[in-house]
């Protein structure tokens, strides 16, 4: 998906995230380089239930984790190079909802 985002961001200019991630998901949440398991599942919450068992340990450097929730249901973890795109945020995470998801 990583590649799809930076194919998009190098072609068009835009990154449509609706294009991108091709399956169920009504909020986008973004975090930074080194974010922990343990602030992602805090932040979280009760949106994705498995996240201690299935989020990575820690966000890379030179990546995002993306994180797609369906309805607070079920989520899907992404990790996302920086090389395919960076995304600015000031806070550490970055919350989307599906229809705002195109930068």
């Amino acid at each position: 998906m990583s590649d799809h985002i930076g194919a998009q961001a190098r072609s068009t200019g835009v990154v449509d995230m609706t294009q991108a991630a091709d399956f169920a998901w009504t909020q986008l949440r973004i975090y930074t380089p080194y974010t922990t398991r343990k602030a992602v599942c805090k932040d979280l919450g009760g949106l994705a239930p498995g996240c201690l068992k299935d989020a990575p340990q820690s966000v890379p450097e030179g990546k995002y984790l993306l994180v797609f929730i369906n309805e607070g249901n079920e989520a899907q973890y992404v990790a996302h190079s920086r090389r395919n795109g960076n995304f600015q945020t000031s806070t550490g995470v970055l919350v989307l909802q599906r229809d705002a998801a195109v930068f």
